[in-house]
């Protein structure tokens, strides 16, 4: 009788182990971000906003799978280059873009700063996009740091590639740079 048990034990534990071992869907819904190898926004976000529902065909890249949860906005208003205001949970709050440099309206490249300030419009005002964190949350300013993403890609990456930003790290929020500098 005592075999019996020990089979039935070893049986029961087997069974045990394969099926949580063969649950693919477990992992989605308890690991973290990043674990995972998650390539779009499908499984990251629900309840989208009415006029969001694009951005679940987001194609990301592996630098922004973090254990942080994307999160998204409303941009309210377009500040200048390299920073938006936007609408998150009912609370304005000022973003400022992860990894990249425009040029400033107080100095002698001013046409270059307004010109940088219209392409971030024509990218981002007025609509949804996903903000993604690095390592630090706020700068100095209180401003959120992030990655921007909308449907048409990487905001970030885009105002480099159009030569109206500079790649610029910002130690310690350096997960995307090479992809930003155009390397990756």
């Amino acid at each position: 009788m005592p075999r019996v048990k020990t089979k039935i034990s070893y049986l029961f534990f087997l069974i045990f182990f394969l099926f949580f071992t063969s649950c693919t869907w477990l992992k989605e819904f308890v690991l973290p971000i990043g674990v995972n190898d998650i390539d779009s926004t499908s499984v990251l976000i629900a309840d989208l906003p009415a006029g969001a529902e694009g951005l679940t065909s987001v194609e990301l890249p592996a630098c922004v799978l973090n254990e942080y949860s994307p999160q998204v906005a409303y941009v309210e208003r377009v500040i200048d280059g390299d920073s938006i205001e936007v609408m998150i949970n009912g609370q304005l709050e000022e973003v400022r873009y992860i990894g990249v440099n425009t040029p400033e309206y107080y100095s002698d490249e001013r046409d270059a700063a307004v010109a940088a300030t219209q392409l971030n419009r024509t990218y981002v005002e007025g609509r949804y996009v996903l903000l993604f964190r690095d390592i630090s949350d706020r700068d100095q300013y209180e401003r959120l740091l992030r990655y921007v993403f909308t449907e048409e890609g990487f905001v970030n990456a885009m105002l480099v590639e159009a030569g109206a930003a500079e790649a610029r790290s910002y130690t310690p929020d350096i997960a995307c740079q090479l992809l930003i500098n155009g390397l990756e």
